[in-house]
Order: C-alpha cells, then structure tokens, then sequence
C-alpha cells in the first residue's frame, strides 16, 4: 500500500465491492459457522476506506467467517493474499480446545463467497514458533499486511505472542483485531493485554473495544482513527452507542452497535 496514493475511497472501492460486502454482512455470514456479528463493521468500515486494500492475515480462521469479511473489504481489485495461520491437522497445539479450524472447508467457503481461492494461503503452525525471522520471512512473502485478525488460543502467551507476532506483519496504518477480549470463558486474553501494556510500550495501542473485539493500531494514527469511527457513526448510525474511555492510559472507544438491525455500510464518497 502507498500512503501517498491519488484514488479516491469510491476508486479503490466500486460500488459493485461494496454491494458485495453488505450482501455478505446482511446474509451470507449467516451461513459460515464461526462467532462474529457484522455489526463489528461500523468499527472497521470507515477505517478500511483510510488504508486501503492490501492483505489480510488471521490465527486461528476456523471456517473463514471473519476472514472472509475481511477478504472482501480490503481485496477490492482482488490482488491481495489472505493468509491462514491455524495448526489445522496438528490438533495437539490446540492447547484450550477452541474451534477446529479445517482447510477443505475454509477452501470451500472461500469459493462459496465469490473469493479467489488462489488467493488463500494456509499456513499449518504452531504459533508459539513464530519469531522475527518468521516475521520476516512473511513480510518477503506477502507484504505487509492492512489487517491482522488474533483469535487463536486465548491462553496468555499465546495471545501476548500472536498480538507481538501481528505487530511486527502489519502496515504502521493497518489493524489489529484481539478476539474474545471481552468473552468471559477467555479470561486469558484480557489478561494477556494487561500483562503488555502495564509492563511494556508498544507502537499498536488499544482503540476500540466493540463486538467481543479489541481493535489496535499505531499511535501514529491513533488520534485521527478515533475521530474517524467517530463520524462515521455519527453520520450513518444513529442507534449505535459510542464513548471514550481511557484504556491503559489512552483514549478509547467503546462502541456498543444495535445487534438487533442490521444497515448496510455507506458508500465512500
């Protein structure tokens, strides 16, 4: 991705993309086994139209539903990877018994949802394993990626290293999504986010907390990102709670949509 692009928001996203994007959020997701709410989109929508497209990464995809979404807002053009990281078949490393996630039906429902399945990489891994020269090696292969997705074990050390692990993959104006952060059957992930920054400064910082999910991005964009979510709501979600709070000394959104409709995304301007 280049920060210093020309396009327009309604340039790299036509309106054929994002009619794509509501139909998947207003019923094809429905049809994806997994746990996540389109309404989580109100957050990540106006968001995507500041990054632009590039490509997407998750640990832990289950059957893809949150990765699908994911492939279609930032895979406008249809150029761009969406990396898998799961341990698949080497179930031994689920260590919490969480959600088997399986490649053939990953595959499937990729190519189901009107994806490239070309575009699908599945890396078999126990993420523990994954150091700086993994990190390297990823960004060699793929790029940096404009959105990581956390929702592998939800042990401590697990969460602490999948979150060090996606920091170091994703473009300085990219996201970060933490999964389960507010699950109570998943104490270890709201733990593992204290232990980082109580004990430590990182370039991605808390931003919102919404649908079960922390999103993280840079400081560098911290500020303008919350301004951002902020209008958007404003402007094209009336019944959609928001505040800022402050979450290990920076401020925060909580964002508390009505689960009860759904509204398609605006169009970009």
């Amino acid at each position: 991705m280049d920060d210093g692009e020309a396009d327009s928001a309604a340039d790299r996203w036509p309106a054929t993309t994002v009619e794509a994007l509501n139909d998947y959020l207003s019923t094809g997701i429905h049809k994806v086994n997994g746990w996540c709410v389109p309404q989580l989109w109100q957050s990540i929508w106006p968001l995507a139209l500041e990054i632009g497209p590039g490509p997407v990464a998750e640990i832990g995809v289950f059957e893809g539903k949150f990765l699908i979404g994911l492939c279609k807002t930032f895979d406008a053009a249809g150029r761009f990877d969406a990396i898998a990281l799961d341990v698949f078949d080497m179930q031994e490393f689920n260590l919490d018994g969480a959600g088997v996630g399986k490649k053939d039906i990953l595959a499937s429902n990729i190519e189901a949802h009107g994806l490239d399945k070309g575009a699908l990489h599945c890396v078999e891994v126990d993420s523990l394993t994954l150091r700086s020269r993994e990190a390297q090696e990823f960004c060699e292969r793929y790029g940096r990626v404009a959105f990581f997705s956390v929702d592998g074990c939800h042990e401590v050390v697990h969460t602490v290293r999948d979150i060090e692990f996606a920091m170091e993959v994703t473009e300085n104006n990219g996201l970060i999504a933490v999964d389960d952060y507010t699950n109570p059957n998943w104490p270890g992930v709201q733990e593992a986010i204290a232990r980082m920054y109580l004990m430590r400064s990182y370039a991605f910082v808390p931003l919102v907390v919404t649908c079960n999910k922390l999103l993280l991005c840079s400081l560098s964009y911290h500020a303008k990102y919350l301004k951002v979510i902020e209008n958007y709501l404003r402007a094209h979600h009336e019944t959609t709670r928001f505040k800022r709070v402050t979450r290990f000394g920076f401020p925060t959104l909580t964002v508390q949509p009505n689960l009860q409709t759904w509204t398609d995304l605006a169009m970009p301007d």
